[in-house]
C-alpha cells in the first residue's frame, strides 16, 4: 500500500496537478506537507482509527470482500443471468459498501479532528486542510472497489455476450461509481456543516452513517408504494420530455454535489475547537442516580459504583463507541421489536416455534458486539488517570462494569417483557420463560466479558479490528442458531425440563461470571501495566 501511495503522489505532484489544486482554492505546498504529516502520524500509529491510513485494515477488508464477491460471482455465473444484470449487481453491491464505509470515514475525519485542533493556529485555509484530510478516501475507494469487483470482473467472461475486454470495462465503471459515491458522501457532509449547528454535528454525522442501512430496510416498502401509485404513468410519453427530465435531474445533482463540497471546506478550521468541545458540559446540577447506590451496596462498594457509572455514561457520550454501535443498535433493535410484536402472543410451551425463542440468543448477540468494542474510545490518552487508583479498587470496578451491562441489556428488557408476556401467557409460563432467558443471556455475558481487552474506553480505536468483527459475529450467529435448534427440540417440549435446564444454566452462569470478572480485573491490571511501562519509557535515568 505504501508503494501505491508513493507512485500516486509522484504523479499528482506535477505542475498540472498543482494548477488544478490552485483552481480549487487549495495551496499545493501546504497540501502536500499536510499529506506527509498525516502519513507520518499513520506510520507512528497515531491514526489507526482512520481506515484509509491503515494498510492492514484496508488489505484485510479487501480480502474479505474479495472472498465474498467471488462466492457470489460463482453462484451468479452458474445461474447464467444477463450480462447487464450481472454487472449491475456488483456495481450496486460495491456502491452500497462504499456508502456504508465512506459516510463513517468522512465523519470520523471531520467531526473528531484532533489534528485540526493542533493546526488551527497555522496559516492553512479550510480547503487545503480538508482536501489533505480526505485524501485517504481515495485509498478506501480503490481497495473496496477492487476487492469487490476484481474476481467477478474476470468471472463475467464466462457469460454469454462478454467480450475479451469486459474485465477492464467492469473495473473502470466500478471505479467511476466509487468516485461518485465518495463525492456524494463529501457533499452530504458539506450540507450538514452548512445547516447543522456545530455542537450537533457529531450526532448528525452518526445518524448520517445509518442512511445506507435505512435505505436498504425501506427499499421494498418504497418500491411497493411506487408500484401501487403508478407514478410511471404520470410521466410524459414523448422521449424528448424524458431526456429533458433526465438532463435536469443530472444537472441538479451536479449542482448539489458541487455546492456541498464547496461548503465542506468553508472556514472549517474556525469551527474545529467548537467541534472538539461540543457536548462536553451539561446544564443544570449533576444528578446522583439511585441505581449507583444499589450497585455500590450489592456488587462491591464505591469502586463498583464508579465502574457502573463510568460505563453507563460513556456508552451514551463517547464518540467512537456511538460511531461503531449506532448502526448495529438501530437496525437490530427495530428488527427485534418488529419480530417480537408479530410473535409474542404465541406461548413457547405450546409446541410451536415462535420468535420469542430467539430472545436470549439475540441479547447474547448484542452483548458480543458491545463487549468487542467496549475497550475503545475517543479520549484514550486520558487512561493515565486510572494509574492513580489503588490496585485493590479494580476488583470492584470490574463488578461495576459487569453490573452496567447486565442491568441495562438483560435485567431491564426482561423486566419490561415479563409484564407484557404475563398478560398473554399467564404468570407461571411467563415467569419460567423469563427465568430461562435471564440464565442463558447471563451465560452469554459471562463468556463475552473476556472479549474486553482493557479498561473500557481507554484504548485507541484500530480500524483493523473492524474486519475481524465480521467473522466473530458470523461464528456467534452460527453457534446461536445451533443453540436455538437444540433448545426447541430438547428443552421446550416440557416445562419441567425448562425448569431443570434453567437451574443448571443459572448455576453455570454464576460460576462463569465469577471467573470472567476475575479475568476482567486481570485484563485491567495488564492494560494499565503496559501504559505504565510506556510512560516510564519516556524518561531516562541519568547517573551523576
Amino acid at each position: 500500500m505504501k508503494k501505491i501511495r508513493e507512485a500516486a503522489q509522484q504523479i499528482l505532484r506535477g505542475s498540472r496537478s498543482s494548477r488544478f489544486l490552485e483552481s480549487l482554492g487549495i495551496e499545493p505546498k501546504r497540501f502536500w506537507l499536510l499529506v506527509d504529516l498525516f502519513e507520518t502520524l499513520s506510520d507512528r500509529g497515531e491514526t489507526l482509527d482512520q481506515l484509509g491510513l491503515n494498510g492492514v485494515a484496508l488489505r484485510t477488508m479487501a480480502l474479505w470482500y474479495a472472498v465474498a464477491s467471488a462466492f457470489i460471482g460463482i453462484l451468479l455465473v452458474a445461474a447464467r443471468p444477463a450480462l447487464t444484470f450481472y454487472a449491475s449487481s456488483f456495481l450496486v453491491l460495491s456502491a452500497f459498501l462504499l456508502f456504508t464505509v465512506l459516510l463513517s470515514e468522512v465523519g470520523n475525519s471531520l467531526v473528531n479532528p484532533v489534528e485540526g485542533l493542533v493546526l488551527a493556529h497555522q496559516p492553512v485555509n479550510g480547503a487545503t486542510y480538508t482536501a489533505a484530510k480526505l485524501l485517504h478516501l481515495a485509498y478506501v475507494v480503490f481497495f473496496v472497489t477492487m476487492g469487490t469487483n476484481t474476481i467477478p470482473a474476470f468471472l463475467g467472461l464466462f457469460l454469454k455476450g462478454a467480450r475479451w475486454y469486459y474485465p477492464v470495462f467492469h473495473l473502470a465503471v466500478a471505479l467511476g461509481s466509487g468516485v461518485v459515491a465518495a463525492l456524494l458522501c463529501c457533499a452530504l457532509w458539506g450540507w450538514l456543516m452548512r445547516f447543522v449547528r456545530v455542537r450537533r454535528l457529531k450526532a448528525a454525522g452518526q445518524l448520517a452513517g445509518v442512511l445506507p442501512f435505512l435505505g436498504l430496510m425501506l427499499w421494498m416498502p418504497v418500491r411497493l408504494w411506487f408500484a401501487r401509485s403508478q407514478i410511471a404513468l404520470w410521466q410524459p410519453l414523448q422521449s424528448e420530455f424524458r431526456w429533458a427530465w433526465g438532463v435536469a435531474a443530472a444537472g441538479a445533482a451536479i449542482v448539489i454535489v458541487v455546492l456541498g463540497i464547496r461548503s465542506l471546506s468553508a472556514d472549517y478550521l474556525i469551527r474545529v475547537s467548537a467541534m472538539m468541545h461540543s457536548g462536553s458540559h451539561r446544564s443544570g446540577p449533576p444528578r446522583k442516580p439511585r441505581t449507583g447506590e444499589f450497585v455500590a451496596s450489592v456488587f462491591g462498594g464505591q469502586p463498583a459504583r464508579a465502574g457502573f457509572a463510568f460505563v453507563c455514561r460513556l456508552t451514551r457520550r463517547d464518540f467512537q463507541f456511538r460511531r461503531q454501535m449506532l448502526v448495529f443498535v438501530l437496525i437490530s433493535l427495530t428488527q427485534t421489536v418488529r419480530l417480537m410484536a408479530e410473535g409474542w402472543r404465541t406461548d413457547p410451551f405450546s409446541g410451536r416455534f415462535t420468535v420469542v425463542h430467539l430472545l436470549p440468543h439475540v441479547l447474547g448477540f448484542w452483548l458480543v458486539a458491545i463487549c468487542s468494542v467496549l475497550a475503545y474510545g475517543s479520549d484514550f490518552k486520558s487512561a493515565w488517570i486510572f494509574l492513580l487508583a489503588p490496585a485493590r479498587a479494580f476488583g470492584g470496578f470490574a463488578h461495576g462494569v459487569w453490573a452496567a451491562l447486565w442491568l441495562q441489556v438483560i435485567a431491564v428488557p426482561h423486566g419490561v417483557l415479563f409484564l407484557v408476556l404475563a398478560w398473554s401467557w399467564g404468570v407461571p409460563h411467563a415467569g419460567l420463560f423469563i427465568a430461562y432467558s435471564i440464565a442463558v443471556s447471563s451465560t452469554y455475558l459471562a463468556l463475552e466479558l473476556r472479549l474486553i481487552e482493557g479498561v473500557p474506553f481507554t484504548s485507541q480505536v484500530d480500524a483493523a479490528h473492524n474486519p475481524i468483527q465480521g467473522p466473530i459475529m458470523f461464528m456467534g450467529g452460527l453457534a446461536g442458531s445451533v443453540a436455538v435448534a437444540l433448545q426447541y427440540f430438547l428443552v421446550f417440549p416440557s416445562p419441567w425440563v425448562v425448569a431443570m435446564v434453567t437451574a443448571l444454566v443459572g448455576a453455570a452462569a454464576y460460576f462463569l461470571t465469577r471467573g470472567s470478572i476475575t479475568a476482567l480485573e486481570a485484563a485491567f491490571r495488564y492494560h494499565l501495566g503496559i501504559l505504565s511501562a510506556e510512560s516510564g519509557a519516556l524518561y531516562r535515568e541519568i547517573n551523576i
